[in-house]
C-alpha cells in the first residue's frame, strides 16, 4: 500500500485531469519503465486481494487528493483498475 499511496500522492495529488498523469507517465516511459512495474505489481496486488475496510476509498481521496463519484472502496477499486490499465498500456506501448 505504501507504494499505491507515495505514486498516488504524487502523481495524482495535484493533476488536474487523469489525461495529463498519462501524458507525464509515458514521457517518464520514454526513459524506463521500472518505476511503472512496480507500481504495477503494487496496483495488481492489492486488485487481487482488495481491503474492503474504507482503506482504499482513504488511499484515493485522501493520499491522492483524487474526488470520485462514487467516493466508496467499490469506486476506489475501480479507479485502481484504470490506473492499472493506463500503466499496462504505457509500458507495452514503451516496448515497441
Amino acid at each position: 500500500m505504501e507504494t499505491l499511496r507515495t505514486f498516488l500522492a504524487t502523481e495524482f495529488g495535484d493533476a488536474a485531469s487523469f489525461g495529463e498523469v498519462r501524458t507525464r507517465q509515458e514521457r517518464i516511459a520514454q526513459i524506463s519503465v521500472e518505476s511503472h512495474r512496480r507500481v504495477l505489481r503494487a496496483l495488481d496486488a492489492v486488485i487481487a486481494d482488495p481491503p474492503m475496510d474504507g482503506s482504499l476509498a482513504h488511499l484515493v481521496g485522501w493520499d491522492g487528493n483524487w474526488v470520485l463519484d462514487d467516493p466508496s472502496d467499490a469506486g476506489a477499486l475501480q479507479f485502481l483498475r484504470e490506473i492499472a490499465d493506463m500503466l499496462r498500456e504505457i509500458i507495452a506501448d514503451a516496448g515497441r
